[in-house]
């Protein structure tokens, strides 16, 4: 039996967090409201109205007024004496810009509390994202309701203080499980921009931060948390994170989903961005006494249909994108839908329309919906980074193996060249020396009518002569192992070592362990042993003024060994200027291209120590790459 995902479960936990935290729902009681539209009325004549009945009694505990110029009075009617601070009256939601909250006794009426988000949090009767105050004493109270040019739904009902604490305390459980959530991903993407430079990780980034700073705002823990002290900010919040975010992700769709095909839909992004932006920035031009200007209800009706719009601008490209079998746009397509559900589940959760998880969904369904979306789109990045890794990996096999025929080209290249001047030297040069040589040899020992010093300057050409002839020889060999087939490579190998010993500069000693027998489909390996053994002494006699050195070649089942030692002044091969001269670059391309390894060291008390390791595949046939 499969062991239960643990999404669910962690939604089961939050369930039972949340009816936990709404344990103690009080009994119905009686609320009257009324619509103050010029915005005059004083407690007192609040409180005659109410005596006259002027107030309607609300059937629900709740009021969805919309948007509105009017301020309202809410007034509830204690019968009795109660235990200070035993019971609570609560006026939500989180964003009511003042609250003036009167008692009215038997003779008089009196301001108890002056709150709300235009002013500090600390003035708030209980420290909590709701509004709640006291109503222990029998009497008349009164809250005067200010959202004036914004939209307005509220509820109320009484709670004993315990259950207040108690639902306020697993709220922020959940809140603190969502937010720990999101910081991860905040992580992670920070995680992905280093390791790549991605622009679209810093996106990602600031489209859900900045998402999850309006969940934050919405649901009060911003201005608990955040910006207690800053109740100026406190009423741009919402609108400033409600569009900061749609910005951010128009930025971050484009690179998400691999751009934008269309020049006219890119216009069409480019200006939807340029109006979010001016309209954050119009929103932090207003001050308390602007909120009252007819521009902000104006704006107010403006953020639900440009956000209208976003929607179904995004819509309408990832649906596209999406029948175009665009993987990254169908994450993106699901994690928009998922948010969308979400904001319909808690909007028809709030109403009453579902029941079923209502307490969950109601305070929660916006903020389980935004961490659904951040995680399905992280799964899109994760793929999308593992794309580009994939792809940058195939770049690199694709460029290594460029490199490897690229290298091999060359090798092939430089033998035959090689090769052509060796037969040059051997077959025409050495012919015409040799037949030089012959000519003297024959005039001098014809022995014609020459004085003595003629005889000796021929003797002196005929031995510089042959000396050249030999020289020529020795070259050719150099160059290129002509012999190699017929001598075979340890042959061969001894060959040159003489050729250096006779030089008289340096006495080279060669140890050749196995090779006693030539094996055809190594003679790519042979040439290229033949030809690192010949540079590295090359460049042991010319630069590094040594007096011995010491060769050792062995063959084994699975690879070919060489080791060369010198007593000479040695040198760093990771320094630039002997990268170059010394044919070290060349040197470490040769032993790549067979899949080798090379290590230069240095020899005590002076001198290098070059170690090779070239592998060998043994087969019936020959092995490209070794």
């Amino acid at each position: 039996m499969p062991s239960p995902k643990p999404t669910g479960l962690f939604i089961v936990i939050l369930f039972f967090i949340s009816q936990l935290a709404y344990g103690q729902v009080s009994n119905h009681h009686s609320f009257y409201l009324y619509e103050d539209s010029a915005k005059k009325l004083t407690a007192a004549q609040a409180l005659g109205l109410y005596q006259q009945q002027k107030f309607t009694q609300q059937v629900k505990e709740e009021a969805n007024v919309g948007f509105t110029r009017s301020v309202f009075w809410l007034a509830f009617e204690n019968d009795r004496d109660l235990p200070a601070d035993s019971l609570l009256l609560y006026i939500g939601h989180h964003h009511i810009n003042r609250i003036h909250f009167f008692f009215a006794g038997d003779s008089s009426i009196k301001q108890q509390w002056l709150t709300g988000d235009y002013y500090p949090f600390s003035q708030r009767p209980v420290l909590a994202t709701g509004f709640y105050f006291p109503v222990n004493k029998k009497g008349v109270y009164l809250a005067r309701i200010d959202k004036s040019n914004e939209s307005l739904q509220m509820s109320f009902h009484l709670v004993s203080r315990i259950g207040a604490i108690s639902t306020e305390a697993n709220n922020k459980i959940i809140m603190s499980i969502f937010t720990g959530m999101i910081l991860l991903l905040v992580i992670f993407g920070i995680y992905l921009f280093v390791i790549s430079g991605d622009s679209i990780y810093v996106f990602y980034i600031l489209y859900i931060a900045s998402g999850w700073l309006w969940v934050l705002a919405n649901a009060g823990y911003g201005f608990q948390y955040l910006w207690p002290d800053l109740p100026w900010f406190a009423s741009k919040a919402r609108p400033v994170f409600a569009l900061a975010p749609m910005a951010f992700s128009l930025l971050f769709l484009g690179s998400y989903i691999g751009g934008i095909r269309t020049r006219g839909m890119r216009t069409i992004l480019l200006v939807t961005s340029f109006i979010l932006l001016s309209f954050i920035i119009i929103i932090f031009t207003f001050n308390e006494e602007g909120y009252q200007n007819k521009w902000w209800f104006y704006i107010q009706y403006c953020i639900p249909l440009i956000s209208l719009f976003y929607v179904l601008l995004i819509m309408a490209i990832l649906i596209t994108a999406s029948l175009r079998r665009n993987k990254l746009a169908i994450f993106y397509l699901a994690a928009v839908l998922v948010l969308l559900i979400s904001a319909i589940l808690q909007v028809s959760f709030s109403l009453g329309k579902i029941n079923r998880f209502g307490v969950l969904f109601s305070d929660f369904g916006m903020a389980f919906g935004y961490v659904m979306e951040s995680i399905i789109l992280t799964a899109g990045l994760v793929y999308r980074f593992n794309q580009y890794r994939l792809e940058k990996e195939r770049l690199l096999v694709e460029r290594n193996k460029s490199q490897q025929e690229n290298t091999r080209i060359l090798i092939e290249v430089q033998e035959a060249e090689r090769s052509q001047v060796a037969n040059q030297l051997h077959d025409v040069a050495g012919s015409l020396l040799s037949a030089a040589k012959l000519n003297l040899s024959s005039l001098r020992e014809k022995d014609l009518l020459l004085n003595e010093q003629s005889k000796s300057h021929l003797a002196k050409t005929e031995e510089a002569v042959s000396l050249v002839s030999e020289m020529v020889r020795n070259l050719s060999h150099a160059l290129s192992p002509v012999m190699l087939e017929q001598v075979g490579f340890k042959t061969s190998l001894e060959k040159i070592i003489a050729i250096v010993n006779a030089s008289g500069k340096i006495k080279v000693q060669l140890l050749v362990t196995g090779f006693e027998k030539y094996e055809p489909q190594f003679h790519t390996h042979y040439n290229a042993l033949y030809g690192i053994i010949y540079e590295l002494l090359n460049n042991t006699v010319k630069h590094a003024g040594a007096k011995n050195a010491l060769v050792q070649v062995t063959e084994h089942e699975d690879c070919f060994t060489l080791i060369v030692e010198d007593d000479g002044k040695g040198i760093d091969p990771n320094q630039p200027e002997t990268k170059n001269y010394l044919g070290i670059a060349g040197i470490r391309s040769k032993i790549h291209y067979f899949g080798g390894l090379v290590a230069f060291d240095m020899n005590k008390p002076s001198g290098l120590i070059v170690t090779i390791e070239i592998p060998v595949i043994r087969s019936n046939e020959q092995s490209s790459t070794g």
